[in-house]
């Protein structure tokens, strides 16, 4: 899972990339130790199915118009993973994205001496940390202002899950007949794209990328065709990026999308479902909540300012 820039430190940062195999009894061990509910065995196993499905289509591991479903794996360069665990993700896409955990006792001295040494993550270059433990957050924020972070702008996210076997068997609420549902097209990524509040350099390949290799589900109308409402599977294997249109609200599309994609992920898949949501947001909180997901856990996602700018 080597690129470029491995080659380039190999020698000198702290932070060892993880080969496929590697990854692989990761994932295990974090089923091993904390079952299907956990968000790190989550990312782990959606990482090593996109893995597969690249691979299948002939895409090679250093094409950057699939970079958006390329994440890095990496450990502690004199340490071993089976100990504790310690592993840092890096997603160089829109903005870099990084996960890491650690079940080292005490303190996790093996991550944070990994974080605080490495190169590879852009602490000025506006970096998104992500699924951060509420234990690691003040610290972690000390940590990128000293690296150069011009500003922190974090949001306490809620982790709501639902078992498998719940989904597989969720009752999909009716669909009335001026609209349909089908999987996304490459054609509708420009519409996606168009109101997606994310976007930047980059995006609309992601979205294009997403829809050609993870499940998605889109509602028409029955009579013109328009997209009117949407949603996506997500880097977690759960939900995301749902979209009701303003002249579509109101409609029960959102709890309908929600609902047929929970269970089509279940019969696709064998893991738990999940949302990550900003704990203010309650309207999603509640359309959650009544098709079973409960709050499983609560870290903290944060952006970081890149040196260039500063919060008003």
């Amino acid at each position: 899972m080597a690129n470029d820039k491995d080659k380039e430190d190999i020698d000198n940062d702290i932070l060892r990339a993880l080969s496929d195999h590697e990854v692989d009894e990761l994932l295990q061990l974090y089923g091993n130790k904390f079952g299907p509910l956990n968000f790190h065995y989550l990312l782990l196993h959606n990482q090593r199915k996109w893995d597969r499905q690249l691979d299948a289509a002939g895409i090679d591991r250093a094409d950057v118009a699939y970079k958006s479903l390329r994440k890095r794996f990496y450990t502690h360069r004199q340490g071993d993973f089976r100990r504790y665990g310690t592993y840092v993700s890096l997603h160089e896409d829109i903005v870099q994205s990084v996960s890491f955990y650690s079940w080292q006792p005490t303190a996790p001295t093996e991550l944070f001496e990994c974080l605080e040494r490495t190169q590879r993550i852009a602490w000025s270059a506006g970096a998104l940390l992500t699924n951060v433990d509420l234990d690691y957050a003040p610290r972690i924020k000390e940590l990128a202002l000293s690296k150069g972070a011009a500003g922190l702008q974090p949001r306490q996210c809620f982790g709501m899950v639902l078992p498998h076997a719940e989904a597989r068997v969720l009752e999909v609420p009716e669909l009335l007949s001026e609209f349909e549902l089908r999987p996304l097209r490459d054609e509708d990524a420009i519409a996606v794209h168009a109101i997606w509040p994310n976007k930047g350099e980059g995006s609309l390949a992601y979205l294009r990328a997403l829809i050609r290799f993870n499940r998605t589900l889109g509602a028409c109308r029955s009579d013109t065709g328009e997209l009117i409402a949407w949603i996506f599977q997500n880097d977690f294997a759960g939900l995301g990026m749902l979209q009701v249109l303003p002249k579509a609200e109101r409609r029960g599309l959102g709890g309908l999308l929600a609902s047929a994609m929970s269970k089509l992920i279940a019969k696709g898949e064998t893991t738990t479902l999940t949302a990550w949501i900003v704990s203010t947001n309650w309207r999603s909180e509640q359309l959650l909540g009544r098709i079973g997901y409960r709050k499983h856990i609560v870290n903290e996602w944060i952006k970081l300012l890149p040196a260039s700018e500063s919060i008003n």
